[in-house]
């Protein structure tokens, strides 16, 4: 089976960059420790630190099922530090229960993009 990719894009406010950085580190952790079957959970900033780009490796739709749901207190203040979401990208299939949590979510003015047909490719772990 392959795994769900989510990659989101939002930006930061202005001045809002460090308490960003304290906010990530927590968020960081608390995934670590709380959703061990995340494969990577990743998140980057452009150089100017405008924007930030969330990537998350899950090994099914149902483990970002999981992060959704134990991730309510950290999305509730998300925008105490961001702007607006930029864009969002989905890779690989949807569960129904996935899909009715991310329209909750939805927005038409922000970009998504849905790709469910994962057509070849491969994951290594373990590897240093």
């Amino acid at each position: 089976m392959a795994a769900f990719i989510y990659v989101g894009t939002m930006s930061v406010k202005p001045g809002r960059l460090p308490a960003l950085r304290k906010q990530l580190a927590e968020l960081v952790d608390f995934v670590e420790t709380n959703e061990p079957r995340v494969i990577a959970f990743h998140a980057y900033l452009d150089d100017h630190g405008d924007k930030l780009t969330m990537v998350h490796v899950h090994p099914d739709s149902a483990s970002m099922e999981f992060h959704m749901q134990v991730n309510a207190k950290h999305f509730a203040t998300a925008f105490d530090n961001l702007d607006a979401v930029i864009s969002e990208q989905y890779y690989g299939a949807i569960s129904d229960a996935l899909a009715a949590e991310l329209a909750k979510w939805g927005d038409p003015a922000i970009a998504v993009t849905r790709m469910p047909v994962h057509e070849a490719g491969f994951t290594r772990s373990n590897i240093r």
